[in-house]
């Protein structure tokens, strides 16, 4: 029995390891033999399967965000199925993109560090296709339709020059950008002028378009930093090629003279090859504006474009396909479906900027080499392209794996499974209060793995997952942040965000019409189906989902219930509350079912305030396993001896202001002071730190304190915590809502902990009020102007007598007690 077992674990390191090379294999053929590229990808896929190790394999497939594009683009065109006329023809289109199905296979089975042997492979397999046609071209040999004038087997053309484009982009990029040696560079250099004469005596028009394009992007690669040089070089390289290509190729100018006669007599005779696109374009336009939300469904274009083109031009062909593959996309699938197929491009440009080595360039090339060909044929649909496309993404953008992750999956270390849509985000309170537990969590020896959205930055201190939202609300939240990081003049980010986002608005505005939830609602799909292939693989002692986000709590649900692993849920604020909700009543439902679905089956269910956790025990009515922490600040971040005292008092103001959380009763407050004794009005000066509402500039400027304020903006964390730590008076402001009364703001703790006196405007929350009161700080509340101007008016005969210097609390709360009662709810203990 144990032989049995050897036997079979050999057989399936075996097929691992051949499985490594086999893509090589594919990628040779690539120009060569359609029936080798087929036998050699079936080949692959049972080897993969005989490799088993299913549960981490899934993980990657789902965890890269490429193969993830991919397979929402695959869904959706499953899915549209259901609404064609043709349901027989929609299987047909499926299974003419079981090419790019492969992908997930792929991706699992090549090896990172061979990248190089498979772009090599793919050059060898090119040379000698390469080879044949210089042969063809100097009549040494003779086959099927091949000759001097026409260098390519029928219409291989159409394939063959776009993959040699490429392959000269790849052959100049290690000349003049890997820093070879000088011998490799003049081999390589030699190779692309050999390979670009090709080019130009063999006639696939697309390859020869895209091969301009990639050169263009080569050249601006070049000179990165030099864009005067970059322009001068291309306004003198790519007319010079093309104009020698025009004179000295009779094939290309054949090629370029064709096409703009067929373009002049498209009205005359549409029956040409570029004829005919125009026509399949024009016919197909119109099916697109008959059907332009939901297209007609999988495998309903020919039928489509039978009856339009029956009664448009009824001598001209029907055809299954237009030549352009974002025409037959909308067509089948409407908006939705160009969106996800533009969707897998735009997602290899962001992996091309976050994925930083030396193919940085080439993963910049490869979509904007698929976007451009698209324009004139559905090369995805095409059976070589279609496989290029697979193989050679999976080559790129397989992600460098996690080491960390191999000691964990051996069992070599503990750690939870932290469920946060926002995390690494500089500003944001829900990510700090997370951000700031993750070293107490490793003091504690537990690794935290997070699982989180993509609008923060990618952590090189944790182990840091991400996943995408699916619904059009998440994917403009996403793409909007992702453009701010990216695009810091206002202007360009307008215009790019409107170019991106125009065909998901309607989208957008019919879901906010009947599902008005968080903007990052849909991401709960992705991030369950994610975290449960990493449960598999690191077997975490615990799922943590926290961050202020409701769709953590729907992923961390799912998972809990698929493994059974120990649950916590922290919600920063309560999902519900019972009064003076603002949201409609669907929504109401949705969030009072969620917290009573983690009242039954979180092994605790964890609030910030008391107050909070009573109520939804009270609208539950159920056993709720409910704990209390407060989160607390991180005591290494404040520094003693910091504050002096000044000429004027500081009053400073932290965080954002919006609604009835506003510095409008603490302005009329200041003006009633300044009324009795207006002497105080020189020695007074307000610092604001993050936003100034409208109300409340407004306030300010008609009682004529403008003066008196100073609006600092957003500065850094640690930046803020100084200026905290020099102010006079920090002030507290609620919301004058029934909410204020389930809330602490997380700045308390930072407050308390810098030893600064506090003005507490608050609205009806004993509990912070007693939190305040406890360490000698003001308490008034929020809608009284008469008691703020008492508290300042106190506060400037102190300032004016008491050295003023710093104190401590009497009881502060930190981030490693918040920690420590964590894991101490993690084994079991729910006395909290």
């Amino acid at each position: 029995m144990v032989t049995g077992n050897v036997n079979i674990a050999q057989l399936r390191s075996r097929a691992g390891r051949t499985n490594v090379w086999l893509p090589a294999l594919l990628l040779f053929f690539l120009p060569l033999s359609t029936s080798a590229i087929s036998i050699v990808a079936v080949l692959i896929a049972l080897l993969w399967v005989i490799e088993g190790n299913f549960s981490e394999k899934f993980l990657e497939i789902f965890s890269n965000p490429v193969s993830l594009a991919v397979l929402s683009f695959l869904a959706l065109l499953l899915l549209g199925i259901l609404w064609s006329s043709d349901a027989a023809a929609g299987v047909e289109v499926l299974e003419k993109r079981w090419k790019i199905a492969m992908l997930p296979i792929f991706l699992t089975a090549i090896r990172r560090e061979s990248r190089e042997l498979y772009v090599y492979a793919f050059l060898a397999g090119l040379f000698v296709a390469m080879t044949v046609t210089y042969l063809a071209w100097f009549d040494l040999i003779h086959y099927a339709d091949v000759s001097p004038v026409h260098l390519t087997k029928k219409t291989f053309h159409v394939v063959y020059n776009p993959l040699l484009a490429f392959g000269i982009y790849l052959v100049f990029h290690e000349a003049f950008l890997q820093g070879r040696s000088a011998g490799r560079c003049i081999f390589f250099i030699f190779l692309g002028l050999v390979m670009t004469l090709d080019m130009f005596i063999t006639e696939g028009r697309t390859g020869q378009l895209v091969f301009f394009v990639l050169m263009a992007l080569l050249v601006l690669q070049i000179f990165p930093h030099n864009r005067l040089k970059a322009f001068v070089v291309l306004s003198v390289l790519l007319p010079a090629v093309f104009i020698a290509g025009y004179l000295f190729s009779s094939v290309f100018k054949h090629r370029v003279d064709t096409a703009c006669q067929e373009i002049s007599q498209f009205e005359v005779n549409p029956d040409t090859s570029v004829g005919l696109r125009l026509l399949f374009w024009e016919n197909s336009w119109e099916i697109l504006c008959r059907h332009p939300w939901l297209g007609t469904g999988t495998g309903g274009f020919q039928g489509a474009y039978a009856e339009v083109n029956s009664r448009n031009s009824p001598g001209s062909v029907v055809t299954d396909n237009p030549h352009n593959q974002y025409i037959l996309i909308t067509t089948m699938l409407g908006i939705p479906g160009l969106l996800a197929l533009v969707l897998i491009f735009i997602v290899m440009f962001r992996q091309a900027f976050v994925m930083k080595d030396r193919w940085q360039r080439v993963r910049c090339a490869f979509p904007l080499f698929f976007l451009t060909i698209m324009l004139t044929e559905s090369y995805l649909k095409v059976y070589e392209t279609g496989f290029f496309f697979a193989v050679f993404a999976a080559v790129l953008y397989r992600e460098i794996p996690e080491q960390r992750l191999d000691a964990l999956r051996s069992g070599r270390g503990r750690c939870w499974l932290i469920l946060s849509y926002r995390a690494n985000i500089e500003g944001s309170a829900c990510s700090q209060h997370l951000d700031d537990r993750l070293p107490y969590f490793r003091e504690q020896g537990i690794e935290p793995v997070l699982l989180t959205g993509p609008v923060g930055e990618t952590s090189s201190r944790w182990i840091h997952f991400k996943s995408h939202s699916l619904a059009p609300s998440g994917i403009r939240f996403e793409v909007r942040h992702f453009l701010r990081r990216h695009l810091v003049k206002k202007w360009q980010f307008k215009i790019v965000e409107t170019l991106l986002l125009l065909p998901v608005f309607p989208l957008y505005l019919l879901e906010k019409i009947l599902i008005n939830l968080e903007s990052e609602w849909s991401w709960w799909f992705l991030a369950s189906l994610r975290g449960y292939f990493l449960c598999l693989r690191l077997h975490p002692e615990v799922i943590y989902s926290t961050g202020g986000s409701a769709s953590s709590h729907v992923a961390a649900l799912l998972i809990n219930r698929w493994t059974g692993i120990r649950w916590l849920a922290e919600t920063q604020d309560p999902l519900v509350h019972d009064h003076d909700w603002q949201r409609s009543r669907m929504v109401l439902k949705v969030y009072t079912l969620l917290e009573k679905k983690i009242c039954a089956r979180a092994d605790s269910f964890i609030f910030l305030v008391r107050a909070a956790r009573e109520h939804a025990r009270k609208r539950v009515q159920e056993n709720c396993r409910a704990s209390v922490i407060y989160p607390g600040a991180v005591p290494d971040f404040f520094q003693e001896g910091l504050y002096t005292k000044k000429e004027k008092c500081h009053f400073a103001h932290f965080g954002s202001l919006a609604g009835t959380r506003n510095l409008v009763v603490f302005f009329e407050g200041l003006q009633q002071v300044f009324a009795d004794n207006n002497a105080f009005r020189e020695q007074v000066q307000v610092d604001i730190y993050g936003s100034l509402d409208g109300a409340s500039e407004r306030t300010m400027r008609s009682l004529g304190l403008a003066n008196l304020v100073i609006c600092h903006g957003l500065v850094p964390r640690k930046e803020a915590i100084r200026a905290m730590q020099q102010a006079d008076c920090l002030l507290l402001i609620q919301n004058i809502i029934y909410f204020s009364c389930e809330t602490i703001p997380s700045k308390v703790y930072e407050y308390l902990l810098s030893g600064r006196p506090i003005l507490g405007m608050l609205y009806h929350n004993e509990e912070l009020k007693t939190m305040l009161v406890e360490n000698e700080h003001q308490v008034v509340s929020a809608d009284d102007a008469d008691a703020v101007a008492r508290a300042i008016n106190n506060f400037m005969h102190t300032f004016a007598v008491s050295s003023f210097s710093s104190k401590p609390g009497r009881r502060i709360w930190t981030v490693p007690d918040a920690v420590e009662k964590l894991c101490a709810l993690s084994r079991g203990n729910n006395t909290l």
